[in-house]
């Protein structure tokens, strides 16, 4: 694969300038003073100097039209500029295009959209590149007709604020029919499957919380009825927290910051800086039931991470790392 450079030029101020400046004077036409005052915006004081005579009089100059001696307009025949594809982020989506899930979130003309302009491009990486050691193997059957009309019914239902007729098949148990109106949906990546958290109705409306596995929805539609418009889906509530949060200390080594921000996005969470030790500080607040896809996922940031408590949750980590210690050099 050919190097991939991480920081396109298509982001440089200068593009955004430019591109701002075209974006005004295909609206209106647009004066020097104003495209000066673009540059001091979006790039430095000095920026002016490099970009408005090639704009106007040098090797850019056919990007813009004279409008007499002080204006210009765009030469462009449209005045919506997107930024394209870099190569990184085009090898990125067609490595995507190989994943299963991809096909629960589009349809097969953009799927096959999606290829087409993609079929010269190399991936970035291969499925088969990853081991995931710490996940079930009876994830969700995303290939399957039935299970992935099911997932689009209930996007459906969320795009267009529409109640959910659904059965559903518990465990050992008679399937169960409701109406329900749609919250939000969970990825769990330990389980590997999607799971729909909705409410359901009830005399006293949509008051009841059901936390639904996609993959064990036997029939679902939608109703011709819409929400009401009083319904927040934000307000309900599916889990109990656990009383005492886990306690991490991040050493903000290799964007772990960013990194543990970013993947605990879906947990109650409270976070300070330390200043006399450098780290920051963050209290993971948690359902019970999370509690072992919560103490793997914490594992994998390695070193970067301390987990100060509860005692309980250092117990679990301490026999996890003992097996795993026995399993690759033996009993101590």
């Amino acid at each position: 694969m050919k190097s991939l450079e991480l920081f396109d030029k298509v982001y440089n101020c200068y593009y955004q300038v430019v591109r701002k400046i075209l974006e005004e004077a295909a609206a209106s036409p647009i004066s020097a003073a104003r495209m000066e005052e673009i540059c001091r915006e979006l790039a430095f004081e000095e920026s002016a100097l490099a970009i408005l005579p090639r704009l106007t009089c040098g090797s850019w100059s056919a990007l813009l039209s004279a409008e007499g001696k002080t204006m210009f307009s765009s030469a462009l025949s449209s005045g919506r500029l997107s930024v394209p594809f870099t190569s990184l982020q085009k090898s990125w989506l067609k490595s995507l295009l190989s994943d299963d899930r991809i096909s629960l979130f589009f349809t097969e003309k953009e799927l096959e959209l999606l290829s087409s302009s993609l079929h010269d491009v190399e991936p970035l990486f291969h499925t088969e590149d990853f081991h995931y050691y710490d996940r079930f193997h009876d994830g969700d059957p995303y290939k399957d007709s039935t299970y992935l009309t099911i997932f689009q019914t209930v996007l459906s239902a969320f795009e267009t604020k529409q109640i959910l007729l659904l059965s559903y098949g518990g465990k050992n148990q008679e399937p169960v029919v409701m109406e329900a109106a749609p919250c939000r949906l969970q990825y769990s990546s330990k389980d590997d499957k999607f799971r729909l958290f909705c409410m359901k109705r009830t005399k006293r409306g949509f008051s009841v919380p059901f936390t639904l596995n996609i993959g064990r929805i036997l029939d679902c539609r939608l109703s011709p009825e819409k929400l009401p418009s009083s319904f927040r889906p934000d307000n309900a509530v599916f889990r109990s927290l656990n009383s005492e949060p886990v306690c991490i200390e991040i050493d903000g080594r290799r964007n772990s910051l960013e990194r543990c921000m970013l993947h605990f996005a879906n947990y109650e969470k409270h976070t300070e800086y330390d200043e006399d030790r450098h780290v920051y500080l963050c209290s993971i607040y948690y359902d019970p039931s999370d509690e072992t896809e919560l103490l793997i996922e914490l594992l994998s940031f390695g070193p970067v991470i301390r987990i100060l408590g509860p005692e309980t949750m250092l117990k679990q980590i301490r026999e996890r790392v003992q097996r795993q210690h026995d399993l690759l050099y033996g009993t101590i």
